[in-house]
């Protein structure tokens, strides 16, 4: 072939797969941006940033002395600049919140982010009791319909015809009413 050798079409050949394999990742993660775009519009009718998801995500991910370590230095780095945030959060007390509380609230995120049910305290426990509890609360309130209570305006929902009908036909209700 064009006087390559073997190897240099093996090479060629790599090169070409790969390089489609990157474009139908590129592809894939426009789509997953999208559809990301999309939520993070969503939250913001409702008051939240990609900074509180951010945020959550960090929670998420790091135990209890990782945050209070990140919120220590930013809480330092704001009293360098003389921001009154400094002056006003005195967040980082020892916590004094009974155990049975402390496992409530544990199980009742985890119930709320659909994570496993393990209980870390054990079933028998009076804190593997209240964890329980919240967990069967978090999944009781992530599981409950909410929508119908707090639907937003038309305008701002899209819906997707289910009924079989294309809503960007000329015949359609809709096309005709908008026009």
């Amino acid at each position: 072939m064009n006087g390559q050798t073997e190897r240099e079409q093996w090479e060629e050949q790599q090169f070409l797969n790969g390089f489609r394999q990157i474009k139908e990742h590129k592809s894939d993660i426009a789509g997953t941006s999208g559809e990301m775009s999309g939520i993070y519009d969503r939250l913001k009718k409702v008051g939240f940033t990609k900074a509180d998801v951010k945020w959550a995500e960090e929670l998420d991910e790091k135990d209890a002395t990782e945050v209070i370590a990140t919120m220590a230095r930013r809480l330092r780095i704001a009293r360098m600049f003389g921001h009154g945030v400094a002056r006003q959060i005195e967040m980082f007390d020892a916590d004094r919140t009974p155990a049975d509380e402390r496992a409530y609230g544990e199980g009742l995120a985890a119930g709320k982010l659909r994570k496993d049910a393990a209980n870390p305290y054990g079933a028998d426990s009076p804190p593997g009791q209240a964890w329980q509890r919240g967990m069967n609360d978090g999944t009781e309130f992530i599981n409950k319909d909410l929508a119908s209570q707090f639907e937003p305006p038309s305008d701002e929902l899209v819906k997707g015809a289910d009924n079989g009908e294309d809503p960007f036909d000329a015949a359609h209700p809709a096309k005709i009413a908008a026009e």
